[in-house]
């Protein structure tokens, strides 16, 4: 059976990187690589925005800490543009996609913690929800 870590958090303002360390109602999950992996294989991903602001944000996920190996590694992995509305009802609905990005090969050392953070880039959109599957490989 694959072996996974999903986690999530709310990003509320650009340029602040946003450490994802909840999974719904499990307030705290291992963030431990399990034993026997050595990457992360796939990484999927989803961001919901409020669409409370006009502009245009990108979405980044960082994977750091003393697991991942050859330094902090950086994905872009969405992005949203919305326009200001008029009245409450001239704003067409964002859908949130998911990103699943296969062959990630990000070298992890099993047994340590990793840290993963997702950041907004460019005009705060309201606060934005990511969340984030790794496979492990």
């Amino acid at each position: 059976m694959t072996k996974t870590l999903t986690l999530e958090g709310d990003i509320t303002a650009v340029n602040t990187a946003t450490n994802l360390t909840t999974q719904g109602s499990v307030a705290a999950p291992s963030l431990v690589v399990p034993s026997g992996t050595a990457k992360i294989d796939k990484v999927v991903v989803t961001v919901g925005a409020a669409e409370t602001g006009a502009g245009g944000a990108c979405y980044l996920l960082r994977f750091g800490g003393p697991a991942v190996m050859n330094g902090e590694q950086t994905l872009v992995v969405a992005g949203a543009g919305f326009t200001a509305a008029t009245d409450a009802g001239d704003q067409a609905p964002g859908t949130p996609r998911n990103f699943v990005l296969e062959g990630v090969e990000i070298a992890v050392k099993a047994s340590d913690v990793i840290r993963v953070q997702g950041e907004m880039m460019g005009t705060t959109l309201g606060t934005s929800s990511v969340t984030v599957t790794i496979v492990w490989g």
